[in-house]
């Protein structure tokens, strides 16, 4: 009886339905048969030869054939390009009847040999130029993942492969097509057997073990993480300053020269600094009494400054480099005897306001501000952590072990599963990595070589959190105390020497005590800003160092 749908049939996912092993029965004799369509026509009458199907995880399937072409029948290799092929396998035994579908692609390259006649198709399952066609927002929804354009490259203009790989990168999973050609992910680690291999089922001779060399079996990834990023800052000082006498009153007594506002505003900027803010006590316009003693004041100039209080702000950019050492071992790596390392680097630097020191200051506060960009950072860390745990899990199931069976007997076998061998004085369980069909259709001969990837390390795994800023915290003096300038007053013999150093205002008496020549002081306003320590204007850079323990499972394997 011919089962209604594919043995081998699967869920999109990946994700393996058989809730108990399945254990493979020996001692079975079947009698089996192919059906190759090639665009929709049956060619299987043609067929000569070995018919080869090859579906590895993370790659592309491919499949072989020899069509005979009968003569007379005129032959257009070209033209055999791009048609689908399908490839069947149908089993029967004890009076059922099993099919299997083992291949979906399409022919990539169709060569004649007009001697012979035979027209030699290889196939794909197109893997590549799938996912090349898919949108991003497709791509990210089958493979999941990482990604970060401060990492790679923006996707724009790029290949959609190797935004996949890109992705894939970061998760231990791997991307391929099921023998139907429908595209999944499947993850790396076995998981409870789905099908067990006893005594007497596999085929004499064929149980091999494939290592890599350890200098292929990195345990320890260093990542050197560097984050750049601005401290935009802005540091104010008040200062004041008013008449010797204190009032206009009290100064109209005995007067001297006054500044102006535009002397005061004209220091502050002078100094480097701009006005954050300002008030200003002017003397009065001409008034009949305006200190009620009876004498009338004239003045024309509204600019003449009795008291001012004015705050002035400087900026500067602070470049800050946070460096992270991030170390990815498993246990073997954390041994210094046993390393086998890679190192790698990473870099984000933030785009900085390159308008910060020309902006408004006014009504501005003193301080600092970081330009950060918090999710940027998570994302690269997301990708390059991940990339560096994806990479040691993968570096260590590179142990193969490969056996082969009767095709009849492993129909139900997919990349997706786990399986388990105990025959042979080998025992040993892993996830599915290479499934090879050959029928050999001049021997009779229909045998499967399956391998499977067996991890080996031990150890338990860190969660990947991110890890504290390192430049968070600077100490910041806030608004330094205001600065109550001075004044020097000249014209009058009692007066001191002028103090050129002196900052404040300078000016004369508008009533000098005798003519005998006292020196007169130049009328000016000036202040100084404070200096800006050292430690506030130099580069930043920080470092800190995090070890993440990866934990590697210990498959089984007994020889």
């Amino acid at each position: 009886m011919l089962n209604a749908s594919p043995l081998n049939a699967v869920p999109l996912n990946g994700v393996a339905g058989t809730a108990e092993p399945e254990y493979i029965v020996r001692g079975t004799a079947f009698v089996w048969a192919l059906r190759v369509l090639v665009g929709g026509v049956n060619l299987t009458s043609q067929l000569t030869g070995t018919v080869t199907v090859d579906r590895e995880e993370g790659a592309a399937g491919i499949a072989g054939f020899d069509l005979y072409i009968a003569p007379g029948v005129a032959v257009v290799p070209p033209d055999w390009k791009g048609r689908p092929v399908t490839i069947d396998y149908i089993s029967t035994s004890h009076g059922a009847t099993t099919e299997a579908r083992r291949y979906t692609g399409q022919i990539s390259i169709a060569n004649w040999n007009p001697v012979s006649r035979l027209l030699s198709c290889e196939c794909s399952d197109q893997l590549q130029q799938r996912v090349e066609g898919m949108t991003v927002a497709a791509i990210d929804a089958l493979v999941g993942g990482y990604w970060s354009a401060d990492v790679f490259e923006e996707v724009e203009g790029r290949s959609h492969w190797d935004y996949a790989l890109e992705r894939l990168s970061t998760r231990p999973v791997s991307l391929d097509c099921s023998p139907t050609g429908d595209m999944r992910v499947t993850s790396w680690y076995a998981g409870a057997p789905d099908f067990i291999f006893g005594e007497g089922t596999v085929l004499y001779q064929t149980l091999d073990l494939q290592q890599s060399d350890l200098s292929r079996t990195t345990n320890r990834i260093e990542v050197e993480f560097s984050y750049r990023y601005s401290r935009l800052w802005q540091r104010n000082q008040a200062y004041s300053w008013i008449v010797p006498a204190g009032s206009f009153c009290n100064w109209r007594e005995d007067s001297h020269e006054l500044p102006t506002i535009e002397m005061v505003q004209e220091a502050l900027t002078g100094s480097g600094q701009a006005i954050v803010s300002e008030s200003y006590v002017t003397a009065p316009l001409s008034d009949p009494d305006p200190c009620g003693t009876g004498i009338a004041w004239v003045n024309q100039f509204d600019n003449l400054v009795i008291g001012t209080g004015i705050t002035g702000g400087r900026r500067w950019v602070q470049t800050v480099t946070e460096s992270y050492t991030l170390t990815f071992a498993t246990p073997d790596g954390e041994d210094e005897a046993r390393q086998v390392v890679q190192r790698q680097s990473a870099s984000l630097q933030i785009e900085s306001d390159e308008e910060w020191t020309e902006g408004e200051m006014a009504g501005t506060d003193t301080g600092y501000q970081d330009v950060i960009d918090g999710a940027r950072r998570a994302a690269v860390f997301e990708v390059v952590a991940n990339e560096a745990r994806t990479e040691l899990v993968s570096a260590n199931r590179e142990t193969l072990l490969s056996w082969q069976a009767p095709t009849s007997m492993v129909l139900g076998i997919d990349l997706i599963h786990t399986l388990e061998v105990d025959c042979s004085g080998v025992r040993a369980r892993g996830k599915c990595r290479r499934i090879v069909d050959s029928f050999d259709l001049g021997s009779g001969s229909a045998v499967t070589t399956l391998s499977i990837a067996i991890m080996r390390g031990g150890g338990t795994s860190d969660p990947l959190t991110i890890p504290p800023r390192l430049g968070s915290s600077p100490t910041d003096p806030g608004e330094g105390a205001s600065i109550a300038l001075p004044t020097q007053i000249g014209g009058r013999s009692t007066d001191p020497v002028y103090d050129e150093d002196k900052l404040g205002f300078a000016g004369n008496w508008s009533v000098a005590d005798n003519n005998e020549g006292q020196e007169a002081f130049p009328r000016r306003f000036d202040l100084e800003s404070p200096e800006i320590p050292e430690a506030d204007r130099a580069e930043l850079a920080p470092t800190g160092a995090t070890l993440y323990r990866v934990g590697i499972p210990n498959d089984l394997l007994e020889l």
